[in-house]
């Protein structure tokens, strides 16, 4: 039988084959795709869930009930997605994935508060990129024409070609495809989530999958997408933005990027033309790999991914890359603008690097990139060449602080020897103690020379130097005054001193701690200044600065010394050695420390803040070093008191009797 065609019918045919055809990709997806891209899948489930919940429940009430019916019917979907690939989650990386997603659904049916949901869905997307490797950006820079060309070719019959879905098609669907400039879902739009639109598309939409394109097509197409509500803003100088990632980039959406923006001190009247550049010109260049701060997050990045891949081995080793190749150059120039925003860096940097040995889950772990990231932020705005510059005044105050923060403990060490010298009949040995730090500012000087001149010190070379010169004075200092400190009485404390401590050993003792001490400070302030004048600050406001600083540590160390002429032998002595002690224990904790920062110590975390300037810092290693000094210590003073109760007093002379009266 021959069946005649006429044209309407033909049309009828070829939609109902364009149907066909267009559904055909979703529904082998549903019963046929591999465990990985079922994984992917799901993902997307979970990050429309997670960016559109938000917009249709607020304060345990549905306010737009259609989008609400979506999210529960996404929801489920995702829960048949989960019990096939339960079976798939690789060995080592186990966990119960179907009942995720049922605490998922129970949160949507009681209609929980949004950030309740975003946050069981975060840890939930970690853990399935981690077990099964899906990867969330791009292998290489974005290619911009193609994806304008393909996004003219496929998506402007419906989006329109500047993105506000204005076209006479867009009108004819409900719901009408996504209008890019609209600002709920404008913002809401990351590029890894159009990447996932394209490939799975949108049930109950027009939008189908578009499986005929390959991932780098898929990615072109994303950044192009994510760069038209942009297109009208002139975007801000390269330079002025943070050196965010291709990850980072692909994984935040323009709420993230602002957030991370005004975290990062960038000015609410620059924020559209730094976000434009964002999108629209740095996916298309390796700006992280240009700066130090850059490769901190290229680092840490790669972190992120080994730690999802389970390699907490490869994830240490870039965590410890990222400090030293990428904080540890800079820290000078934060120093030197914000002491305490390089505190908080190192701080975070160890932080991260305990929550690691201590065996944390993905998401703690996320979390405290993330915390480190915004400071990084911080860091790199502070740093920007369109920061303002600073003034005579403001160069001088730091000029003037560099000096006291980094001299003020090998001035008291200084004051302490040289007391300690002359209260005990050395005097002629103080001359060592002034020898010791001029040959440490002389060193001091030729660091600044090779450094500047013939080789680079890189962090991890600079954290091993103080690292290795703050033991060496620790070991000096106990030796000089552990003995100081078990002996109680002035004329022991002199006795000892002259009898067991030859002057050549004194001299050398003297010479020793204050080289060490002195060089330490010295190399750090060599290259803070190295990083103040670099920074275009003015030379003369810089000497004037590091003048009045080293002015006041003279008077320090002259009060010092003077007061030991006028204070009580025994009172002056005691405080003295109290003094070299208590700098020892400092010392020990600055140097293991540094040591940790150069990943030759392991960390292990303790749960309170850090006071470097004591040399305190939250670590079991650290902290243990300095216990041991401290006991030491007690154990000295304890088995002096025992001995001077032991040893038998001289007898007392006998009473001289008066005679009496003749009898």
């Amino acid at each position: 039988m021959t069946i005649k065609f006429t044209r309407g019918r033909w049309t009828l045919a070829i939609l109902c084959l364009a149907a066909v055809l267009l559904r055909a990709p979703l529904a082998r997806a549903d019963q046929g795709d591999p465990p990985e891209v079922e994984a992917q899948r799901l993902v997307h489930i979970l990050g429309y869930i997670g960016a559109d919940y938000g917009g249709s429940v607020a304060n345990g009430i549905v306010t737009v009930p259609d989008e609400y019916a979506e999210q529960l019917s996404l929801a489920a979907d995702g829960a048949k997605i989960a019990a096939r690939i339960q079976p798939s989650i690789p060995a080592g990386r186990e966990f119960d994935l179907a009942a995720r997603i049922a605490k998922l659904r129970e949160l949507l049916d009681r209609k929980a508060p949004p950030s309740d949901v975003v946050a069981l869905i975060t840890g939930l997307r970690a853990e399935l990129v981690g077990a099964f490797q899906i990867e969330e950006a791009p292998r290489a820079a974005p290619n911009a024409a193609r994806g304008k060309s393909l996004y003219l070719e496929h998506c402007a019959t419906c989006h329109g070609e500047t993105g506000r879905a204005d076209t006479a098609r867009a009108a004819t669907f409900t719901p009408r495809p996504v209008n890019f400039h609209d600002p709920e879902r404008g913002e809401a739009i990351a590029p890894y989530r159009v990447v996932s639109t394209v490939r799975f598309g949108v049930d109950g939409t027009a939008m189908v999958p578009f499986n005929f394109l390959s991932d780098a097509d898929r990615w072109d197409l994303a950044f192009y997408v994510t760069g038209l509500r942009h297109a009208g803003v002139a975007p801000a100088p390269a330079g002025v933005a943070p050196a965010f990632t291709l990850a980072e980039l692909s994984a935040r959406t323009d709420a993230d990027l602002r957030e991370e923006l005004r975290s990062a001190g960038v000015p609410a009247d620059a924020e559209a033309a730094v976000l434009a550049d964002l999108r629209l010109r740095a996916p298309y260049e390796d700006r992280a790999a240009r700066s130090p701060l850059g490769l901190v997050r290229v680092k840490i990045e790669r972190a992120r991914q080994a730690i999802a891949r389970g390699e907490r081995d490869a994830a240490r080793g870039h965590l410890i890359d990222a400090y030293l190749e990428g904080i540890e150059p800079i820290e000078a120039p934060v120093r030197a603008a914000d002491a305490s925003l390089a505190a908080a860096l190192e701080a975070r940097s160890m932080e991260l690097r305990g929550q690691l040995e201590r065996g944390a889950s993905p998401a703690e772990l996320g979390a405290a990139m993330d915390a480190l990231l915004r400071d990084v932020g911080r860091a790199e705005s502070l740093l920007s060449p369109a920061s303002a510059p600073k003034s005579f005044a403001s160069t001088a105050l730091s000029s003037a602080g560099i000096i006291l923060r980094e001299g003020v403990e090998a001035a008291l060490l200084i004051a302490a020897l040289l007391g300690l010298a002359a209260q005990a009949g050395l005097a002629d040995k103080r001359r060592f103690v002034h020898l010791g730090w001029i040959t440490a500012i002389g060193l001091g000087l030729l660091t600044w020379i090779a450094s500047a001149r013939l080789v680079a010190i890189s962090g991890a070379q600079r954290e091993l130097i103080e690292g290795v010169t703050a033991l060496l004075a620790t070991a000096v200092l106990f030796y000089v005054s552990y003995s100081l400190l078990a002996k109680r009485e002035v004329a022991r404390w002199m006795k000892f001193l002259k009898q067991q401590i030859s002057p050549r050993r004194a001299a050398l003792s003297l010479f020793g701690v204050s080289l060490l001490a002195a060089y330490r400070e010295a190399f750090e302030t060599v290259l803070f200044y190295q990083a103040l004048l670099a920074s275009n600050a003015s030379a003369s406001a810089a000497v004037a600065g590091a003048v009045v600083g080293a002015v006041v540590l003279v008077v320090l160390v002259a009060a010092y010394t003077r007061a030991g002429r006028f204070a009580p032998p025994q009172v002056f002595f005691r405080i003295s050695s109290y003094l070299l002690y208590a700098l020892a224990v400092i010392f020990a904790g600055q140097g293991v420390a540094a040591l940790q920062m150069a990943g030759k110590v392991p960390v292990h975390a303790l749960p309170f803040g850090s006071v470097p300037a004591l040399g305190i810092f939250p670590t079991v290693e650290t902290l243990g070093a300095q216990l041991v000094l401290l006991i030491l210590a007690l154990v000295g003073i304890l088995a002096d008191r025992r001995h001077a109760n032991a040893t038998p007093k001289p007898p007392a002379p006998p009473a001289q009797i008066a005679p009496g009266p003749a009898a």
